[in-house]
């Protein structure tokens, strides 16, 4: 039988019989089909890398990884690679999803199928095509034939389980991985002659024009159309698509909605307004919102609204909350829940909290803050800020339950970034809720569907929701109804946060101690006011109302951990052991001193430890009756320095057996299990020594006693620790005796630090070294435009090469890379890159050039989405693609360092940069040490080379082309050099000096208040009030009574924007004016100013000037409420005078408007010094 492949059979015999068994089975089994066709575009592809040494085998032998190799994608006839990915995604869906196949998805990967396949036969093949089929045109194009396919009347698919073990049993992978080894034995001749024959007959080919119709079409629909086939939608059936619709503001009346979603009852759960790639999906929202009015009339159920040009999607449930962006479309049961929801789910001001989980009255209040947030704000993000202790889980879980009761939520993750908390939190929901299935997928992953509150850490959940193949779990972004952040100030500013924009869910955050800075701002994540979370109850609240007790600090001063170490303040003996340790062997030389920084980082002094450890057993607060110390945590430096302490330990208390101390930290993976001991009262060990991983989150009543060995610069740390030993402990030290407060041993002056204004440092969070290579390039290719020499054309071109390479490797269903779609699309074309050049510096500020046009070549065209970096106002929307995650191969850091080394210095020579010297002492640094292993064959070639280098007469007028040489020829080399040793470890025993142990104050911080917004809201409160009959008399310069002073007390004092009496003045101190202060924030009625001055204003015999000096003062004192005299000889009033009110007025006139504007001072109690 005549078949739409059979233009194969002469050269490419086995591939005609793979691609006619995929045609064979489209009607019959589409599953299997699309199955076949994969597998067929597989030996195709194989057979491409195995014959074109063009092709670069890339780092793996999955499809994946081949037609993603930039190689491949180039060498692709324009508008074949899309077609390419379909049909590896629709492969892939049929033997690893349920999503349902049908005749249409066989039906349209074969016809991809072919037009690949003639393009590989049409420019492979020794003999040029001739037209085989009724559709042959006269320049050898073939056009696909569906009814050559057979259709029989049955069909028999294979089921997902028959195809996983064809799958198995027809992998190849071990032919691909033959293929690459059989390459890289290949030499450079051989490579040369097979790219000359390959040359030859592509030209050979090319002679003939190529009419071919590869039927490229718009991709909105593809992309729609897979996201809705990956949320499980089966939209090949009657009325899914143009569903027609009356009721329409037309002429007709009637509509077409692009895609209808429907539930089994036969009614609309959703629709979708899809528009072209090249328009903002929201100019079909008011076309989307008309549909669902159509669809709502005649169904009685109003549909959720999707609008999206298949990069960019937008949900809108209009029953419940305003448009919001989403990633990706929702499943059947998820659009179900929304439905369901509009009618069942109860106002959350009628469903109780469970007070057996949460019972006290802050936490009570904690979650009416939320719930009101969320049913009558209609908000969808809540942030909780809560001291350590005062049972942040506890909130989160009643919340969970109370959600759960009132119809608002099904399933619930909860986010920590370490597996402790994770732990920790997952005992507690077994505990307060034990009726709800709760699943900690780090641990337990298979019963994850099952649940109803599902646990991760951030790389877990990243990894569910990326496609990692280590996983094997995917949630769609409306999966959870509820996502509760843990320790919301840690993990979540960068790569993380992108978990927040994929679920489409309510989202929580839990922290006792927020940041508020650029780059790290817990507030912005949960769309809040800096320094106004949802609800805050911090560590002075609960310490007075006495849900937590207090810190008592004692100051620990040693020397050497505050001066260092000096030599000339040693004994003998030690000077001795000094020199022996600290003498450099080359010179000779012994340093003066070694300083204090360097102590418990890489010298560890016996001594100081020995003493820090006595002052701990003696003076640290004890349990059982006074003879056993309580639980201690001890917060060492390094891990290093922790595992000295407890060798000190041991050493010094052999009794113990080793057991009383411990290290806990990440080096130890039997960590937990310790944990789990030192949380146990009676168990040991009794002192907890830890690197960060004791800092925060750990739940340890018991814990009486804290160390600080270590310095600590950031308040927010601080703050968490001094949190590990604020809980409550009932009757710790006997009966009817409880803990009441606990000690804080500081050794490394942090009390001193932190009693200082010290505003938090804000960093930068670091890039990865692939993303800073990717923006050097950029910069530098910006530099080599503006230096307008045409010998760096090919450096340049070259640059975008590796920026082409760099964003079309990406994977376009990953997540992270989606949400940047429109960018990645259009800078995976090579041409696009071409337009950097033509536009304005892409480190510079953009106007919006016009679209730039296409000038073919590489893949198909693209439209340029509204949304483009070329459209949207300059090219700065390029450097989000550094960090995206790509299919790069995986290469030696070392190498990419030297990579990035080599762009700075292209760039220092271009901008004629002062880091010139500094970077290029770096090369020949590196250059030295290579040398060192010349005894390689691979460095040993490039000898003359590294010795022209080293020399300074190479680096004079060296260009950007001759680094680029120098790069080329030595990253590969850089792998060789030993990495150069970190500080050894140094031991002493110098006799260390404790001075005056003091006991002190621990500074402390209200993290979640911002002094700013509380005066901001004060006065916004108060100006909104100004009708107040209190506020009013003052405005309107009217002496107060003292019932007028009880009745502006109590309406501010009651008022929730001003936080009672004790907060106001806590801000404002104790000596504040009530009547001055709201007179200064209202100012004065310029009525009553006016009246008082009315003798200058209304007497005609007054002076321009003087009834301008006049008006000038009403001006301020309409602005201000009260007046310093003195001011009346400053500017603006000189300005008409510069002796000011004497010189534009007489003594007798001067001396009236003085006492005129005291008088306005006298009635709120301000009396302003005495005017000369």
């Amino acid at each position: 039988m005549t078949s739409n492949f059979d233009f194969l059979s002469n050269q490419f015999a086995q591939l005609h019989n793979y691609a006619k068994e995929a045609e064979s089975l489209t009607y019959s089994a589409p599953r299997a089909s699309c199955f076949y066709t994969r597998f067929t575009l597989e030996q195709a592809v194989y057979w491409l890398y195995d014959n074109d040494a063009y092709l670069k085998p890339p780092y793996e032998n999955n499809l994946g990884a081949l037609i993603h190799e930039q190689t491949f994608k180039d060498n692709l006839k324009p508008g074949l690679f899309p077609k390419v990915r379909l049909i590896h995604k629709l492969g892939n869906l049929a033997a690893h999803s349920s999503s349902k196949i049908t005749k249409k998805d066989s039906l349209r990967v074969v016809e991809d199928l072919f037009h690949f396949l003639y393009w590989l036969c049409r420019y492979y093949s020794g003999s040029p095509l001739a037209p085989l089929n009724k559709g042959g045109t006269k320049s050898g194009g073939i056009l696909f034939d569906p009814t050559l396919i057979p259709d029989p009347k049955t069909q028999q698919d294979l089921s997902i389980a028959q195809l996983q073990e064809l799958e198995t049993k027809l992998n190849q992978a071990s032919e691909m991985r033959s293929i690459a080894e059989k390459r890289q034995k290949q030499t450079e001749e051989e490579l040369e002659t097979l790219k000359a024959e390959i040359t030859k007959l592509k030209e050979q080919n090319e002679t003939v024009p190529d009419n071919h119709n590869y039927n490229e079409a718009d991709t909105r629909r593809y992309y729609i159309d897979v996201l809705l086939k990956e949320a499980g939608w089966d939209i090949d059936q009657p009325e899914w698509k143009e569903y027609p619709v009356q009721g329409m503001p037309n002429d007709t009346g009637n509509g077409y909605v692009d895609y209808v979603l429907w539930g089994d009852d036969g009614k609309p759960l959703a629709l979708i307004e899809a528009k072209r790639s090249s328009v903002s999906p929201k100019t079909g929202k008011h076309q989307a919102e008309l549909y669902a009015e159509c669809l709502e009339k005649q169904f009685n159920q109003r549909p959720v609204i999707f609008y999206s040009n298949g990069y960019e999607h937008w949900i809108w449930d209009d029953c419940t909350y305003p448009p919001r962006k989403i990633q990706g479309f929702l499943k059947k049961d998820e659009l179900e829940r929304i439905i369901f929801r509009r009618s069942h789910r109860k106002s959350l001001n009628v469903v109780i909290p469970n007070k057996d989980i949460a019972g006290r009255c802050y936490q009570r209040e904690a979650i009416r803050r939320i719930t009101e947030t969320f049913d009558q704000d209609k908000k969808r993000k809540a942030l909780l800020v809560m001291a350590t202790g005062t049972g942040k889980t506890r909130v989160a879980i009643s919340l969970v339950d109370l959600l759960m009761r009132g119809e608002w939520v099904k399933r619930v993750l909860f986010l920590a970034d370490r597996t402790p908390l994770l732990t920790q939190a997952f005992r507690n929901f077994k505990k307060h809720l034990p009726n709800v299935t709760a699943v900690d997928i780090t641990k337990n992953k298979k019963d994850a569907d099952s649940a109803n509150v599902v646990l991760s850490t951030y790389p877990t959940m990243f990894n569910c929701i990326s496609g990692n193949k280590s996983s094997n779990l995917q949630f769609s972004p409306g999966y959870f109804d509820l996502v509760i952040v843990d320790e919301a100030h840690r993990s979540i500013y960068k790569k993380y946060r992108a978990l927040f924009d994929y679920f489409d869910s309510l989202l929580v955050g839990l922290t006792a101690t927020p940041r508020n800075e650029i780059h790290r701002d817990t507030y912005g994540i949960f769309d809040l006011e800096a320094g106004v979370p949802t609800f805050a109850y911090e560590l002075n609240d609960a310490i007075a109302d006495n849900y937590l007790v207090p810190p008592q600090g004692i100051k620990v001063p040693f020397k050497f951990l505050r001066q260092g170490i000096n030599y000339n303040q040693l004994s003998e003996a030690e000077r001795e052991d000094y020199e022996e340790k600290f003498r450099d062997e080359e010179t000779g030389e012994i340093p003066d001193q070694v300083n204090a920084a360097a102590i418990n980082k890489w010298l560890f002094n016996s001594n100081t430890i020995d003493q820090a450890l006595e002052l701990l057993m003696e003076k640290g607060l004890k349990v059982e009756g006074g003879d056993r110390l309580g639980k201690t945590i001890i917060f060492a430096r390094n891990h290093s320095h922790a595992e000295f302490i407890v060798e000190r330990f041991d050493q010094n208390y052999p009794h113990y057996k080793g057991k009383f101390a411990q290290v806990i930290d990440s080096h130890n993976s039997y960590a937990q299990s310790l944990l789990d001991d030192f949380s146990q009262p009676n168990e040991e060990p009794t002192i907890a020594v830890s690197v960060d991983m004791l800092d925060t989150g750990v739940d340890v009543p018991e814990v009486v006693n804290l160390v600080f060995f270590k310095p600590v610069y950031s308040r927010v740390k601080f703050n968490q620790m001094i949190g590990r030993g604020t809980r409550l402990c009932p009757e710790l030290f006997g009966v009817e005796q409880d803990k009441d407060n606990f000690l804080i041993f500081d050794l490394c002056s942090n009390f001193d630090y932190f009693s200082q204004d010290i505003k938090e440092s804000d960093p930068k969070p670091p890039e990865s070294l692939t993303a800073q290579i990717f923006n050097a390039r950029l910069r530098l290719n910006d530099a080599i435009r503006e230096s307008n020499k045409p010998e760096y054309d090919q450096l340049k071109d070259s640059l975008l090469d590796k920026l082409h390479h760099h964003v079309a490797t990406m994977e376009k269903g990953n997540f992270l890379v989606r949400r940047h779609l429109p960018t990645v699309e259009y800078f995976s074309d090579r041409t696009n890159w071409n337009n950097l050049n033509q536009l304005p510096s892409s480190s510079s500020a953009l106007g919006s050039p016009s679209r730039p046009p296409y000038q073919g070549g590489g893949q198909s065209r693209i439209e340029t989405p509204l949304n483009s970096p070329l459209t949207q106002g300059g090219l700065g929307g390029i450097q989000t693609l550094a960090s995206l995650p790509n299919g790069l191969p995986k290469e030696n850091e070392g190498s990419k360092r030297f990579d990035l080394l080599c762009l700075k210095i292209q760039l220092a020579i271009l901008k004629k940069s002062r880091d010139f010297i500094q970077l290029r002492d770096k090369v020949r640094d590196l250059l030295d040490r290579l040398e060192e292993k010349q005894t390689i064959p691979m460095v040993k070639q490039q000898l003359p080379l590294i010795e022209e280098v080293r020399e300074e007469t190479w680096w004079s007028d060296v260009t950007p082309s001759q680094i680029e040489s120098l790069r080329v020829s030595l990253r590969d080399l850089i792998k060789f050099i030993d990495k150069k040793e970190q500080n050894i470890i140094v031991y002493t025993n110098f006799e260390d000096e404790l001075g005056e142990i003091v006991e002190v104050d621990v500074p402390s911080q209200q993290t979640g208040f911002s002094r700013e917004q509380y005066h901001k809201k004060v006065k916004t409160y108060i100006k909104n009030n100004e009708d107040h009959i209190t506020i009013a008399k003052l405005k309107r310069n009217v002496s107060l009574t003292e019932a007028d002073l009880t009745a502006l007390e109590e309406m501010l004092f009651t008022a929730e924007e001003i936080g009672g009496r004790d907060r106001f003045f806590e801000m404002y101190g104790q000596d504040i004016s009530l009547k001055l202060f709201i007179r200064k924030i209202v100012g004065l009625d310029r009525n009553a100013a006016k009246e008082a001055f009315s003798k200058y204003l209304q007497v005609t015999n007054f002076s321009a000037n003087q009834i301008r000096f006049v008006e000038t003062i009403i001006d301020y004192l309409t602005q201000n409420g009260v007046m310093d005299p003195g001011l009346l000889y400053e500017t603006p009033f000189t300005d008409l005078h510069y002796e000011g009110l004497d010189g534009v007025f007489n003594e007798d006139d001067a001396d009236l408007i003085i006492t005129t504007v005291r008088s306005f001072n006298e009635t709120v109690d301000e009396g302003f010094g005495s005017v000369a």
